[in-house]
């Protein structure tokens, strides 16, 4: 085992004897791992329903519009409303999923040796975590602006995620401005409050937090599993590191 590798873990705990990994192992092996878990990821959730379908992942209205959505739907077509709006929510961040792959591809070239070994001995999501906290920023920002242009793109009948909410809030704000208004002159607290919500930044957060919840998954079934996937690196590293061999 390397100098560097065995100074490094050692912090961690005992190291054996016997030969687990180099460097360059543990490098290629996270690099690995990481392009095996986001092209999973992406792959599953870009699917029809890979969102919608997922009870977990899909993605409704926001906190905010709980009150408009609660009130909108008791006047005639409000429910067919708000069944719009989050049919295309969800159907926007599975066609944007389409294209998240490249966006990961540099904070993988760039992983350090002490970032890959880090990684290799941590936790269940410690490569999830290690993306997280290196891409968010950046693929929020370059994720926002493919989503909102998903989200002003025709999906169904013509009508784009957009145009369906801001069909939704300008109706519900509409009827809730009188009753707003006569229950200020009672000095009451407004029922209706009115909604104003950046859907595109939403639907983005909503979509990444569903993007990293995937990634989370596949990277704890390949440390779970390691011989069940094809990288000869993914195989002996992570084997050794289930195995014991490096603590």
């Amino acid at each position: 085992m390397s100098t560097d590798l065995t100074s490094f873990v050692s912090s961690f705990g005992n190291v054996t004897s016997q030969e687990a990994f180099t460097n360059s192992e543990a490098i290629e092996a996270m690099k690995d791992a990481l392009v095996e878990g986001i092209t999973v990821s992406a792959s599953e959730l870009s699917t029809t329903d890979g969102y919608f379908g997922d009870s977990a992942l899909k993605i409704f209205l926001p906190e905010e519009a709980r009150v408009m959505v609660d009130n909108i739907g008791k006047i005639p077509g409000g429910q067919r409303l708000v069944d719009d709006v989050v049919l295309r929510l969800n159907r926007s961040a599975e066609e944007a999923a389409k294209d998240v792959v490249p966006i990961f591809t540099d904070v993988i070239k760039e992983m350090t040796v002490a970032d890959g070994i880090s990684i290799v001995c941590g936790g269940d999501n410690a490569a999830t975590e290690y993306l997280r906290e290196k891409t968010y920023d950046k693929l929020y920002n370059l994720y926002r602006p493919k989503m909102a242009g998903v989200l002003e793109k025709p999906l169904v009948a013509g009508i784009s995620a957009d145009k369906a909410w801001t069909t939704l809030s300008d109706k519900y704000n509409e009827i809730g401005e009188p009753v707003n208004f006569a229950a200020e002159v009672l000095g009451k607290e407004a029922p209706m409050p009115p909604v104003e919500v950046d859907l595109a930044g939403y639907a983005t957060k909503k979509a990444l937090d569903g993007l990293f919840a995937k990634i989370a998954e596949e990277e704890a079934v390949i440390r779970e599993n390691p011989l069940n996937y094809a990288s000869d690196m993914i195989q002996k590293v992570f084997g050794a590191v289930k195995a014991g061999l490096v603590n």
